[in-house]
């Protein structure tokens, strides 16, 4: 009987921390931190917010282009690679395919991971070519009262 109770309290417990709904508060944060980070950052190479939206620490775990590790090298590679190439680069978040999940401590939110898929094109002999598709997480953590990108995983990337 014990057994039971005890499986039914995790089963219960997944249902109280699973993913949030898109109209979740949470869900508009990742929301428009993801927005941050890529159709203003990454699309506009407006990187003068980074600073504030990623931790010090950062990893960034990339399955063609490596281990990029901490905000000045993430920094960097954006600007250099992203910006700064002979060809641009963007990114689109496909439609209805991010995710959020929060993680707590002891009743109090302190992160959350965010996952989906995201599409990639390239600017080339004046028009947008189509690139790859990859999958991504990421784990934003709460830094007194902003959040921090800590960890990223971008992997998947195929045609």
């Amino acid at each position: 009987m014990r057994k039971i109770q005890i499986l039914l309290l995790l089963i219960v417990s997944q249902f109280a921390y699973s993913q949030v709904k898109n109209a979740d508060e949470l869900y508009k944060t990742a929301k428009k931190l993801d927005s941050l980070i890529f159709d203003v950052g990454f699309n506009k190479c407006d990187l003068s917010h980074y600073d504030s939206l990623i931790s010090d620490d950062l990893e960034f775990y990339h399955d063609k282009g490596g281990i990029t590790s901490g905000k000045q090298a993430f920094t960097a590679s954006i600007k250099n690679n992203i910006c700064g190439g002979p060809n641009k680069v963007k990114r689109e978040l496909v439609p209805n395919s991010m995710k959020v999940y929060p993680l707590y401590n002891n009743n109090v939110l302190y992160a959350f991971i965010q996952e989906g898929e995201h599409d990639f094109a390239e600017f080339y002999k004046g028009k947008w070519n189509k690139g790859s598709r990859a999958k991504f997480t990421i784990l934003w953590i709460l830094d007194g009262k902003e959040w921090k990108m800590k960890r990223v995983l971008s992997y998947n990337h195929h045609l």
